[in-house]
């Protein structure tokens, strides 16, 4: 599982620049202040440098840094200032005057400056310490807000998580219960989709493949979730270490283990030989690609194997089934005889009505849209058909089913022309209408007169009559 990661504190703000511990800007406002008001002095004014103006204009900037930056600022300011007002433009001592009274007139501007600015710049600086303690803390409790949502994120994610795989172990019993219904069949296209639905409620996988044995190899029958960007291979020769180690009839093949991710070389992460059990008979190799990570466990490799044994008993069962209804005489009803028995008749009835001189004919038999029938009304179409022929018709008139996908039916007329035929439709229509049931109208069912010879071409004559 990967690891989310935690996040990380807010980056603080890159500290100005300062020089001697004023910053820079406060520097430069003070440089330019001064300059242009010396300037507007020398320029515009007596050039006494504001010495009688009240309240003095260098009062400004000493109380603006103080405000703007703080003590140290609001000293350089009032410094800056002595300097200007003083350097070369101290007034002259008048004669008596005392000397003490002199400098006190002088300096005490500039005290007033520095006292002043002290002042204002020292609650400036607490209130700048106590905007940095808070931005401090704003970030460490933003920091904090983050890492509880995510917590709470990886929470709900992982309560998600285990509802889900509780629900799918809830849900077990009878997903499999279904499924092993779905796989108690001996059709191999209902068999198919048994397959998925058995594989999908059990292993949850989100890519998988089913192969079958070839004598080259195994070769890719179906897949399920692979895309065009994967790299899986569609056939795997006999010289393959996956092949070689499943026709061993080794265990099955597991990603986890190092052994065996050298001899699934990146094709999956699951891959076990279809075995029946009874007979040790290979029938084909079902493979994992791809599942969720709390999906890929000891579990599920035991599920695996299972699953393995049970398919390959249900594709033997139903091949089995396949090989016994080609020999079957007679259909799912038993009234009706098989396409493929019916096909050896009619060769065989044709060659001998032109031998012996002849003609037969048969009834063909279906509905007029075989598609507005559902799988169950051809069914009884096809027992009332049979019921039909058995209590109307001579014993040796044989119903048959057709190798059609309509659902077409026939009834051989040995020995009965063409135009005899045509009047015994009637006869075997309404001997049908007391066999069918109100859901199928008798007028949806077509009966149709053929000469035998439209049903199956005679062969080739393979001796002298």
């Amino acid at each position: 599982m990967t690891d989310h990661p935690t996040a990380e504190p807010p980056a603080a703000p890159p500290a100005p620049r300062t020089v001697l511990g004023v910053r820079a800007v406060a520097w430069l406002e003070i440089l330019l202040f001064f300059a242009a008001a010396l300037a507007i002095d020398f320029f515009l004014l007596e050039g006494d440098r504001f010495w009688d103006v009240r309240p003095h204009p260098f009062w400004l900037i000493v109380i603006l840094l103080a405000v703007q930056y703080g003590a140290n600022a609001s000293l350089v300011a009032a410094l800056a200032a002595t300097l200007a007002l003083t350097v070369g433009n101290l007034p002259p001592q008048e004669l008596g005057a005392d000397v003490f009274e002199y400098w006190a007139g002088i300096g005490l501007r500039p005290a007033l400056w520095v006292g002043v600015g002290q002042i204002l710049g020292q609650m400036r600086d607490r209130e700048l310490a106590e905007r940095v303690q808070l931005r401090s803390r704003i970030s460490m409790l933003e920091h904090q807000n983050q890492l509880i949502a995510q917590g709470f994120e990886e929470l709900k994610r992982t309560k998600s998580a285990l509802e889900a795989r509780i629900a799918r172990q809830f849900r077990t019993v009878i997903t499999t219960y279904r499924a092993a219904q779905s796989m108690d069949v001996t059709d191999e296209a209902r068999l198919s989709r048994g397959l998925d639905q058995l594989i999908q409620s059990v292993l949850s996988p989100q890519k998988y493949s089913l192969w079958t044995l070839g004598p080259d190899g195994f070769e890719l029958e179906r897949s399920v979730g692979w895309q065009e960007a994967d790299t899986f291979e569609r056939r795997l020769e006999l010289s393959h270490p996956m092949v070689q180690h499943l026709l061993a009839r080794e265990a099955a093949l597991c990603a986890a283990r190092p052994s065996d991710e050298r001899k699934l070389m990146g094709q999956g992460l699951l891959a076990g030989a279809m075995t029946d059990l009874d007979s040790g008979e290979i029938v084909g190799m079902l493979k994992i690609e791809e599942t969720a990570f709390l999906d890929f466990n000891l579990y599920t490799l035991e599920n695996f194997n299972v699953i393995c044994s049970w398919i390959a008993a249900a594709r033997i069962r139903a091949r089995r089934w396949r090989t016994l209804q080609a020999d079957r005489v007679t259909g799912a009803n038993d009234l009706l005889m098989t396409a493929e028995v019916s096909e050896r008749i009619y060769a065989l009835l044709g060659q001998l009505g032109r031998r012996k001189g002849f003609s037969s004919s048969q009834l063909v038999v279906c509905a007029h849209d075989p598609d507005a029938l559902a799988p169950e009304q051809h069914s009884i179409l096809a027992l009332a058909l049979g019921e039909a022929a058995r209590t109307t018709f001579r014993a040796t008139d044989l119903a048959f089913e057709r190798a059609t996908e309509d659902a077409e039916y026939a009834i051989l007329l040995p020995g009965t022309p063409l135009h005899d035929a045509e009047l015994l439709a009637g006869k075997l229509r309404d001997a049908i209408g007391l066999h069918l049931p109100a859901s199928i109208p008798l007028a949806t069912v077509l009966i149709e007169a053929r000469p035998i010879e439209d049903a199956a071409p005679a062969p080739a004559e393979g001796g002298a009559a």
